[in-house]
């Protein structure tokens, strides 16, 4: 049975985000200072998209460890410590990186204080909203995340017009800092269910659950392709306005705006997908979203030529199909997963998409230094729309794949369809 979802549900749905929010503030500060650093320190592309990296892979190996810890410790003490770690690290990258080596370990760093922050709170929304409206909640929460990515990366761009790198980073940095006495009072009283085999302590035969296992592989491969347009997306638009005249340092300062407000407007994609998919089902929705995202990837590489305000908007159009269906497999994991296997199961999500996320960025900078500047940008682009072709059909066989608790959006709605006929 159903029950309506109460205010003060809403309202603390809302401050969790804001706390996500906060935190993620100097997100996307090293995306749009990225063509100052790469100058400053001599790097290449690889290189510059390994740094970015860095923070997906620090969050990956963290969440084996953090994640099955929320089956075990109070939820307010893995806040309060991710919360800390990350804000710590954001103000050091400012002040003392220099090189790939130290930028690498201070990133790495901010994603394990992240996923303490992002992974617990989706665990508790699963939990409150489980009698009604998962799916949108969820999305509410994803969209925080993405809405952040684009403020930072906006925010960082408009700062840079009147501070130097360095000093736009640390702003945005300390500000970030509100989220530890936000995190305590969201989250003070908190429990997290807790299963009868649960341990706190990473249980690998999550991996037999063939049906969660598919959707961690959908997550992947969008989590792969999601961070290779939020690190090369900005560089492709300075790449154009730089081909049309606009000078340098003004198309990177241009470019980091205009690529925060088109990922901000797609920002409310998961609040959007996540609705979608209660209504038409996780893996139909998210397999059309992902299909939607693949068109984009071939499209945007190639249309440099174009006038300015088409490719803006297929930047924005971009913006929301990398993002509208990230909430509904996180939404089908926590469905998907036995009990007092949930933890374990996150963990394994988390860890294989940020690790594929890790590869997406490098490969639109491995992509950029092999090809001519003639097609290198069309060419990266390119690369990551393949992803397209390997996710849909695995979404689209979800439905006929055995295993994990039977009653996602997916299953009731093909449970009705078998009694209908």
């Amino acid at each position: 049975m159903t029950g309506a979802v109460r205010p003060r549900d809403i309202a603390w749905l809302l401050a969790l985000s804001i706390v996500l929010v906060a935190t993620l503030l100097p997100f996307s500060s090293y995306v749009a200072a990225m063509p100052f650093i790469k100058e400053e320190w001599g790097l290449n592309n690889t290189q510059a998209g390994a740094i970015f990296s860095a923070y997906l892979a620090g969050y990956a190996v963290a969440a084996l460890l953090v994640v099955p810890l929320t089956d075990r410790l109070p939820v307010s003490r893995v806040f309060l410590a991710s919360a800390s770690t990350t804000v710590l690290s954001n103000i050091l990258f400012p002040l003392v990186a220099q090189d790939i080596v130290s930028a690498s370990v201070l990133r790495a760093a901010a994603g394990v204080g992240l996923v303490g922050i992002y992974m617990p709170g989706l665990r508790l929304i699963s939990e409150r909203f489980a009698d009604s409206g998962k799916g949108a909640a969820m999305g509410l929460y994803v969209t925080a995340f993405y809405s952040a990515s684009a403020i930072s990366l906006a925010a960082t761009g408009g700062l840079m017009s009147r501070l130097e790198w360095r000093d736009a980073f640390l702003v945005l940095a300390v500000i970030s800092a509100v989220n530890i006495p936000l995190a305590y009072l969201v989250t003070a009283g908190r429990q997290i269910s807790r299963g009868p085999r649960s341990t706190g302590r990473l249980n690998l035969r999550v991996i037999r659950n063939r049906r969660a296992g598919a959707f961690i592989l959908g997550y992947s491969l969008h989590a792969m392709e999601l961070y290779a347009v939020r690190v090369w997306l900005p560089g492709l638009l300075m790449a154009v306005l730089v081909a049309s005249g606009v000078d340098p340092v003004d198309a990177a300062v241009k470019s980091a705006t205009i690529g925060g407000v088109a990922l901000a407007a797609g920002s409310v994609g998961p609040l959007m997908g996540g609705a979608m998919s209660d209504r038409w089902g996780r893996t139909r929705t998210a397999a059309g979203i992902f299909a939607l995202s693949g068109a984009c990837s071939w499209t945007i590489g190639w249309i440099g030529d174009f006038p300015w305000p088409v490719v803006v908007g297929v930047a924005v159009v971009y913006g929301w199909a990398i993002s509208a269906d990230s909430s509904i497999y996180s939404t089908a994991v926590t469905e998907s997963a036995a009990a007092g296997d949930l933890g374990s199961t996150m963990a394994v999500q988390a860890f294989s998409g940020f690790m594929a996320g890790v590869l997406g960025p490098i490969l639109i900078g491995a992509v950029l230094d092999v090809f001519p500047d003639s097609i290198d940008w069309g060419m990266g682009f390119s690369a990551i729309g393949i992803l397209a072709l390997i996710a849909v059909p695995v979404l689209l066989r979800i439905g006929d794949i055995a295993g994990g608790p039977a009653h996602s959006s997916d299953s009731r709605r093909e449970q009705g369809q078998s009694a209908d006929r």
